[in-house]
């Protein structure tokens, strides 16, 4: 589901996007966090549309290079750990876009 890449991850922060209503895969993406740059991820997280499940989970080093803007717009698909990821911080999530509380699905 998230890449088709060996290990089937990318460094950084993967994300899949998944159609609310029907469960299609739409979209599967890696953001390099530790050599790469955010704004390709702030400009991806800007475009989910309303009623789209966001899967992301992190591979190596997630958070280097996240910053306050970045980390508002992962916090407004429903997670309250993105505030507090670190340096090589294992993490998981599962959100939507639209979503008006926290998401239960966040480790």
């Amino acid at each position: 589901l998230m890449s088709g890449v060996k290990n089937n991850v990318g460094r950084g922060i993967n994300v899949a996007l998944v159609n609310g209503k029907t469960g299609e895969l739409l979209d599967t993406k890696f953001y390099d966090m530790w050599g790469g740059d955010v704004a390709p991820l702030i400009e991806f997280l800007k475009s989910i549309q309303d009623g789209t499940i966001v899967l992301m989970a992190t591979y190596d080093d997630g958070a280097t290079k996240l910053n306050e803007e970045a980390r508002k717009l992962i916090a407004e698909l429903g997670s309250t750990s993105i505030t507090n990821l670190g340096f090589r911080d294992n993490w998981v999530f599962c959100g939507g876009k639209g979503i008006k509380t926290k998401s239960p699905f966040e480790q």
